[in-house]
């Protein structure tokens, strides 16, 4: 009675495991091999590429994210799904184990069949590069994009009115009712934050916003969840922001190779400094850098959405033109005791779809029903972020959301320290070329020793441990070349031993 019992248990085990795939490895034929199982990984439907490297998505509540795999976990799966064989010496078929070489090959080749490309995950319809709404879940081989929502829901999205888009913002507006903006402009940068993490799957490029405070405890974080769960029902990527540039590089790499919809530097203890990974992450559709522990590089989309909270933290240098600053301002002298009575946070949480659905109403019926505004300033590099994620909320009457960026590339203090320097240079040389070494020490061998040249030169990035450094001097003069400031300008020097540097005026 029991060796029955046992053998019917063993049937309706064996009942739920489904065939494995027989790969047989032929001498001279690795390739046959890597391909085939290259299919059979393609068709389950959850296997990509990104840059190379072998990915899958994984269920995550009732989404999916994405992760790398590595080669213990591939080795495992290689045995699950097929039954390796191989020839005996009596020339018979017999089971193996998946040879290392067919792992390497499956996570290292650079020629793939079958399995395809993975750009992006979208939580919610989005737009292709035709701006058409896609409204199917899967994968879309045009836009490179996997889709994970519930398409029944957006359909009514197709037809749309500009009452419905009034209507929509409304809705959005109410949810953020109880922040305590600075400015009304402050208020418009969070719907563009809100429309730009939804369209952030098909856009190519979108700024970074940031989101300031004068005070802890003024909801800063909290509104960054908010604006995230627009991007992804799941946890945005919560992170440190870089404190150097070789950090910047491995890891806004290893983030973007997980394709999180959304990236957070949650409570930023220092300013949007200007390194290099985070430059090309916010200006270029793909950004290339060295792999964390490898020696190879790797090619990543930067579609997404870049978030950032502090108190009093702004970007600065060449970050000014890239991040749209969000200004909270509570009159409260107790911020941090304050609580949320309408919970939006909860409310956008549980009628998510909703809640999307709104902000893709209004960029629907601003490309179905308006007209582009010809007079607001453009903004480089984020010209098609500018027509639908800023142009509609100016065009249903709401301040310009860019106001904070626009500013910002205006209100250049760089500059204005960058035209001092040039002022006292030119007080000393006029137009006489000098090298670097001259430079730094003019101050104590020119006969004007009370210059202060050499306080002006401290102020600039070029010091290291309290001494200006002259391998930084010179990378300073030479990325400012040209520039020109309060009618001065940097240009290359006459000199036929060292490298030489001199300031001319506008007429020179």
């Amino acid at each position: 009675m029991q060796s029955s019992a046992l053998a019917v248990i063993a049937t309706d085990t064996e009942a739920l495991i489904p065939p494995k795939h027989i790969n047989r490895l032929v001498q001279g034929q690795d390739n046959v091999a890597v391909y085939e199982a290259e299919r059979i990984l393609a068709l389950i439907g959850v296997y990509y590429v990104i840059s190379g490297q072998l990915v899958r998505l994984l269920p995550h509540g009732a989404s999916y994210q994405c992760e790398v795999i590595n080669n213990q976990t591939l080795y495992v799966l290689l045995c699950e799904l097929f039954e390796w064989q191989i020839k005996n010496h009596k020339g018979d078929w017999v089971t193996c184990n998946p040879p290392q070489r067919i792992v390497n090959a499956l996570l290292h080749n650079q020629d793939r069949k079958h399995l395809k490309t993975l750009k992006g995950i979208a939580h919610h319809p989005y737009l292709d590069n035709d701006r058409k709404l896609v409204t199917t879940s899967g994968f879309n081989p045009d836009t490179g994009i996997y889709a994970s929502f519930d398409t029944a829901r957006f359909q009514k999205l197709l037809e749309v009115t500009v009452e419905d888009a009034k209507r929509c913002l409304m809705q959005l507006k109410a949810e953020l009712a109880e922040f305590e903006f600075e400015k009304p402009e402050d208020l418009s940068a969070a719907l563009a934050a809100i429309l730009t993490a939804v369209l952030r799957p098909g856009l190519p490029l979108a700024p970074a916003f940031n989101i300031n405070a004068t005070v802890s405890g003024s909801g800063k974080s909290y509104l960054a969840k908010i604006i995230a769960l627009f991007a992804t029902p799941l946890p945005p990527y919560v992170t440190s922001y870089p404190t150097k540039a070789e950090e910047a590089n491995k890891v806004i790499l290893a983030m973007l190779l997980e394709k999180p919809p959304v990236i957070l530097f949650d409570d930023m203890q220092t300013d949007w400094k200007p390194f290099g990974a985070i430059n090309k992450a916010l200006t270029s559709p793909t950004t290339t850098e060295r792999v964390l522990g490898s020696s190879r590089t790797a090619t990543a989309s930067t579609n997404s959405l870049f978030l950032g909270t502090g108190n009093n933290v702004v970007p600065i240098k060449d970050m000014r033109r890239r991040v749209v600053t969000i200004r909270l301002a509570p009159k409260s002298d107790a911020a941090s005791l304050r609580s949320f009575e309408h919970d939006p946070y909860k409310q956008v949480a549980r009628y998510r779809n909703a809640f999307v659905g709104f902000a893709l109403t209004i960029v629907q019926a601003f490309l179905r029903h308006g007209k582009r505004d010809q007079t607001i300033t453009p903004i480089g590099s984020y010209e098609e972020w500018s027509e639908l994620c800023r142009e509609p909320l100016i065009w249903l009457g709401e301040p310009d959301p860019a106001s904070s960026l626009i500013s910002q590339v205006k209100d250049n203090t760089d500059n204005e320290a960058l035209g001092v320097f040039l002022q006292e240079w030119r007080k000393f040389y006029i137009e006489e070329s000098v090298t670097v070494r001259e430079l730094i020490s003019v101050p104590h061998t020119h006969s004007n020793a009370k210059t202060p040249l050499l306080e002006i030169i401290q102020e600039l990035p070029v010091t290291e441990r309290g001494t200006v450094n002259p391998h930084m001097m010179g990378h300073f003069l030479k990325r400012h070349r040209g520039v020109r400031v309060n009618g001065l300008r940097i240009e290359d020097g006459k000199s036929s031993e060292r490298k030489a540097w001199r300031v001319l005026t506008d007429d020179e």
